[in-house]
């Protein structure tokens, strides 16, 4: 593999969360894990909103490389890519165009449900985490022990994640994204159901893979799956 492979998390999380997946790819694949703003020890956004969350990625993420996002970590790579970021590919992972349901795209979280999680951020950012996390770990036993690290973001960096899965939605643009993508998705994920993985691929001519039994955090417990489907994905890049 000649393209760097760049792993970014998602809401909430560091780069801890890719311990498996990255015990999994091995030697042969190495991967480099690139911090959400506000997150795992980086500098607070400077706005509160998509641009202050995709920007600082943008610029630290190498062009040619293949960017492997996660949940709000997948997005941001839509998102970067519909700015015109060159990359050699995306990798996303229980990610979607768009988070919360809009005319033609039923598939998402009701934006009700994203307002009250921001304004529960403003009260308590550690009991909207542990809410939000929970709800991840609903999925099995496997899911809870995938989320139950601390937190590892700031007041200011959560807000701004939440304010970017609010605002995004590449749906428009996803047609004009010329490099491969494929997309993991889990059979079971309570935020981002198949067929809204599936409506994101086509969209952008990508490649669409649903887990068996897999919920929102397949890199873990799936881990040994997603592998290899990354590995088939760089070989060729």
């Amino acid at each position: 593999m000649s393209a760097p492979l760049c792993l970014v998390p998602g809401w909430s999380f560091d780069a801890a969360v890719f311990g498996p997946l990255r015990a999994a790819l091995g030697e042969a694949v190495p991967a480099t894990a690139v911090e959400l703003p506000g997150h795992g020890g980086q500098a607070d956004p400077a706005t509160t909103d998509l641009a202050g969350m995709v920007e600082p990625l943008t610029a630290e993420i190498p062009d040619g490389a293949v960017w492997v996002g996660w949940s709000l970590g997948g997005t941001l790579a839509l998102s970067a890519l519909c700015r015109g970021k060159p990359l050699r590919g995306a990798v996303l992972i229980a990610a979607t165009p768009r988070f919360t349901r809009a005319d033609g795209w039923p598939w998402a979280v009701p934006a009700e449900e994203l307002a009250a999680m921001r304004a529960g951020l403003a009260r308590s950012p550690a009991a909207t985490v542990r809410r939000f996390r929970r709800r991840l770990g609903s999925v099995s036993d496997a899911d809870a022990a995938a989320v139950a690290g601390t937190t590892a973001a700031t007041p200011a960096g959560l807000a701004a994640g939440l304010a970017a899965l609010a605002e995004a939605d590449s749906r428009p643009a996803a047609a004009g994204v010329s490099v491969p993508t494929l997309w993991l998705g889990g059979e079971r994920d309570p935020l981002v159901p198949p067929e809204a993985v599936r409506r994101a691929a086509a969209a952008c001519g990508g490649e669409a893979r649903i887990l068996a039994d897999a919920g929102h955090v397949p890199h873990y417990t799936h881990c040994a799956s997603v592998a290899q489907a990354i590995r088939a994905f760089v070989e060729v890049r």
